[in-house]
């Protein structure tokens, strides 16, 4: 069963609600508020991205071409400010692209900007994007092992 079909899209009860801050509470001076109520809450996930559908830009994208003969290019759509994206590359001998739908940029310590993450090991890694704006999305590494990654442009 796929992710979006086991949502149940109605509220109902006590279980779910907003806490409202006010100026001071919780370590911040902002106002405003805060869903509460659940534990957690799910992430969009997914093992089954394929290189004919673009990336959503948001959620977890586990990818994997171990089975495939060749590298694999994916594209993710632009970014979505608010949501993070997620990148778990599970690669083996072949090597993944993700680039940009329409050329917004990435930016990191890796280098200036950039529209293009490689992967370059032969072990599980991860990138988190978070979005700064529709056009530019900011990379953090997180790797181990002997997961490296490249990028360009």
């Amino acid at each position: 069963m796929a992710f979006a079909d086991r949502i149940n899209e109605s509220i109902r009860g006590r279980n779910l609600g907003f806490e409202f801050l006010s100026s001071g509470k919780h370590g911040t001076t902002k106002t405003g508020k805060l869903l509460v109520g659940p534990e957690a809450s799910r992430q969009y996930h997914t093992t089954g991205d394929t290189t004919g559908v673009n990336l959503a830009p948001f959620g977890v994208s586990v990818l994997d071409n171990s089975s495939a003969g060749s590298s694999q290019v994916f594209t993710l759509d632009p970014p979505i400010p608010g949501l993070d994206k997620t990148l778990v590359f599970m690669t083996s001998a072949n090597t993944l692209y993700v680039k940009t739908a329409n050329g917004e940029t990435i930016v990191s310590s890796m280098a200036s900007t950039f529209t293009v993450i490689k992967s370059t090991g032969t072990v599980a890694g991860m990138v988190k994007l978070t979005p700064v704006s529709t056009a530019k999305w900011v990379a953090t590494p997180i790797s181990s092992g002997s997961i490296a990654f490249a990028v360009s442009t």
